[in-house]
């Protein structure tokens, strides 16, 4: 059950990742607006603490879109 949410959370991430291939002025701010936040809430989180998170989190929006379809 891990190993296939796993493979679920890799597979959103990559997707995800690949819609647009060039950044808006607008994304980009975003994406900094995001990274600030990100850094505020977790101020002491090293690398694989914060890819930890982010992967647990995909794994539970991942989850949360399955549930909602049934």
């Amino acid at each position: 059950m891990r190993r296939i949410a796993l493979a679920l959370a890799i597979a959103t991430l990559a997707l995800g990742t690949t819609a647009c291939p060039e950044k808006g002025p607008a994304q980009k701010a975003g994406e900094k607006i995001d990274e600030t936040v990100d850094k505020l809430t977790h101020p002491n989180e090293g690398a694989l603490e914060k890819a930890g998170r982010k992967v647990d989190e995909a794994v539970e929006d991942a989850k949360e879109a399955v549930q909602g379809e049934k």
